[in-house]
């Protein structure tokens, strides 16, 4: 039997209700946490949604349990504080979870621009997917799409928290760092060429770095693997032929050259 899944939304909210009614009617979350300040309506917002009143979402009615939480949006530790008023979100949001799996969602689209690096770091860090709402009258998206989720951000925090679940995950950095040094002097990547194991004669320092001490088969499963996260991908069948995406040069970027020799994971 599968699980219960309950969505929460952990929405920066502003002073307007038009990004948070696209969000509830996206989603239709069991549960809203509006993170705000004083000076908006977030008040307001919140007793709409606890009345269903669809000024805010003609699904507001199904959401169960709605709360604001209020932090200082204009000061040197506004990020902080909503880092930490993301956390508090979660917590709450456990709280009230009656034995549910929770998916949440993380709003970048309201409140200040503090707050939003603020909820884009919390996101990243804490397993949430984001989204952004943009604003109907500039945007030249069609009527009901004007919500997106945020596919760089969301694969990061995928792959962050992949790679931290088990740091034998950085192991998997060789075949980036292989694929990028043979990007850099002209050389297609395919498993069999970045195959050490087929080199007999005595290595030199350049074939040290544009091939992996694996055989072609282990290179083919693990790229497979890396291409399912986004970080590279493939063109033909026999040979593939693989090359870097912009997540994967960005995790090498991060994450720099922390492989050993090991068998990857």
């Amino acid at each position: 039997m599968s699980a219960v899944v309950a969505k929460v939304l952990i929405h920066s909210q502003g002073k307007s209700e038009g990004a948070l009614r696209e969000a509830i009617d996206h989603y239709r979350p069991a549960m809203v946490f509006l993170i705000s300040n004083p000076e908006t309506n977030a008040a307001k917002m919140k007793t709409w949604v606890d009345e269903g009143n669809s000024i805010v979402g003609k699904w507001s009615g199904e959401v169960e349990y709605c709360e604001v939480i209020d932090i200082e949006p204009f000061s040197e530790d506004s990020v902080l504080q909503m880092v930490l008023a993301v956390q508090e979100a979660k917590a709450k949001a456990a709280a009230h979870a009656d034995g549910r799996t929770l998916k949440f969602f993380a709003g970048v689209s309201g409140g200040t621009k503090l707050m939003v690096i603020g909820m884009a770091l919390a996101a990243i860090q804490g397993d949430l997917t984001t989204y952004y709402v943009d604003k109907p009258v500039v945007s030249d998206r069609p009527s009901g799409e004007y919500l997106f989720e945020i596919t760089f951000m969301n694969r990061l925090m995928n792959s962050i928290n992949w790679i931290n679940s088990d740091k034998r995950h950085l192991e998997n950095l060789k075949y980036l760092q292989v694929i990028y040094n043979r990007e850099l002097v002209g050389l297609e990547s395919t498993s069999l060429k970045m195959d050490r194991t087929k080199i007999d004669s005595e290595l030199s320092e350049e074939e040290k770095n544009l091939t992996i001490l694996r055989v072609d088969r282990t290179i083919t499963r693990q790229l497979i693997l890396l291409e399912s996260k986004g970080w590279v991908s493939s063109e033909g069948k026999n040979p593939r032929f693989w090359s870097l995406e912009a997540l994967g040069r960005f995790i090498l970027s991060v994450y720099g050259n922390q492989s050993d020799e090991n068998d990857s994971t």
